[in-house]
């Protein structure tokens, strides 16, 4: 029995626009750091460790640029100039659930291959604790 997921029709949007024609979309990678609470107590001469703070990570978007898409490419890229901070989302396909949070945009590329496409990518830096919802 398969258990797997088709990715197609994953949605980023940023603060309430859809960013248009991604091609991939990654992230938000989560981490934590450890804190080392080792004692001369500690059981077999190992290492203990506690949760410590939390990063809510970054996510990263790749896709066709869209010079016409101004609610959604050109108002992340005006975003990322000002250094604003904004809500986004990824809504997962399949109505499977999504995640959400709000972040700073802190890359935003667009590439000209000469026997390519305009592409756009980036990354959003996640500012406090995202949300995971399934549905």
């Amino acid at each position: 029995m398969t258990s797997g997921y088709a990715a197609f029709g994953a949605q980023l949007v940023w603060d309430t626009a859809d960013i248009l024609e991604l091609t991939s979309l990654s992230g938000p990678t989560e981490s934590a750091e450890t804190i080392d609470m080792t004692s001369h107590d500690s059981s077999d001469s190992f290492r203990e460790f506690i949760a410590g703070l939390r990063d809510g990570g970054e996510l990263s978007f790749e896709g066709n640029f869209v010079p016409s898409d101004s609610t959604g490419q050109i108002a992340m890229h005006t975003d990322f100039q000002a250094g604003s901070t904004k809500a986004w989302s990824i809504t997962f396909p399949s109505s499977l659930g999504s995640m959400a949070g709000n972040g700073i945009v802190t890359a935003f590329e667009l590439s000209y291959p000469a026997e390519g496409k305009i592409s756009i990518s980036g990354s959003i830096k996640v500012t406090g604790k995202p949300t995971l919802t399934i549905s």
